[in-house]
């Protein structure tokens, strides 16, 4: 009979959870899945990470302008952060940092300091990155820079999933949740699909939903947490346009996506978008499906949100 065996530990800057579907008979197996995981989201952040001065990306940024040989890692998440720059329109740009460290995000949240946040100097929207695979290297414009927080995340959880699978090529099911951002495949213990809670952002401790999946990713993007400044008042959304904290949005917004990077580069842009912009570009994208919860009034499924009726705490239109 399986079981499911975990593992959790901290990594980018928040909690962290990965898992196997396995067997008693399974341990040594599971364990080398396990540990190919929490490795391969360890090469992902020391490739990835902003906060680390080692970093690729930090090597990258430093010599805005200039080609700079880095990590397959980081050349394979800018290139997805690109195409969802443009399957959004912009809404979604990871070449906001700029606008984000003069908001006040110029640090890990945990060290945070209230300051009053002033604008980016020369900051414009959709800075230029270039990449030449066979080189290994890439470019951001001069005067840009690039931050991957979430859609780093979301790539990390993926890249985890796919070490687990190569470790064990004949697991059964496994996930990975990197701070909310969540990849998963196969099956669970008992046969069925995974079982994914949604929070109510708006009554801490309650839950909307639970999602039932066999595969792909979740991300869930919102102005209800990493909050700062002076009285909490900002919030790590930034509008592309304005180069400030986003005003237009619902407090929060879950997507169901084929993988978590995806999930999270649109969930970050349709944290941003009005109601109307959100069910426009969910139709674009039937691949895709999405709750949405505004500050007051009912959660607005889109798409085919695959929500275990049994535990449904919405009304959803039919």
């Amino acid at each position: 009979m399986n079981g499911f065996r975990q593992e959790t530990f901290s990594a980018m800057g928040t909690s962290c959870a990965v898992g196997v579907t396995a067997g008693p008979a399974d341990r040594r197996r599971a364990r080398r899945a396990l540990a190919a995981a929490l490795e391969e989201t360890a090469r992902c952040e020391r490739a990835l990470s902003r906060f680390d001065p080692r970093s690729d990306l930090t090597r990258l940024n430093a010599a805005a302008g200039s080609w700079v040989r880095v990590d397959a890692r980081l050349l394979e998440a800018l290139r997805l952060a690109v195409r969802l720059r443009e399957a959004t329109g912009g809404r979604f740009d990871p070449t906001v940092l700029p606008a984000l460290v003069a908001a006040g995000y110029d640090r890990t949240f945990t060290e945070l300091e209230p300051r009053p946040p002033r604008r980016a100097p020369g900051w414009r929207a959709g800075a230029a990155v270039d990449l030449d695979p066979a080189a290994g290297a890439a470019r951001v414009a001069a005067g840009g820079a690039v931050d991957l927080g979430g859609i780093g995340k979301g790539f990390s959880a993926t890249r985890a999933l796919w070490a687990m699978r190569e470790a064990w090529p004949a697991l059964p099911g496994a996930l990975v949740d990197l701070g909310g951002d969540v990849a998963l495949w196969g099956a669970t213990a008992d046969g069925g699909p995974w079982r994914v809670a949604i929070a109510d952002p708006r009554r801490p401790g309650e839950l909307l939903g639970t999602l039932g999946l066999t595969g792909g990713g979740i991300a869930t993007s919102g102005r209800d947490r990493r909050r700062f400044g002076p009285r909490r008042s900002l919030h790590h959304l930034i509008d592309p346009v304005t180069g400030a904290p986003a005003g237009a949005g619902p407090l929060a917004v879950t997507v169901v996506a084929p993988d978590a990077a995806e999930a999270e580069g649109h969930a970050t842009a349709l944290a941003i978008s009005d109601l109307e912009t959100t069910r426009s570009h969910l139709a674009a994208h039937p691949e895709l499906a999405a709750l949405v919860v505004p500050a007051e009034g009912e959660p607005v499924p889109l798409g085919r949100l695959p929500l275990l009726a049994r535990e449904l705490r919405i009304r959803v239109a039919r």
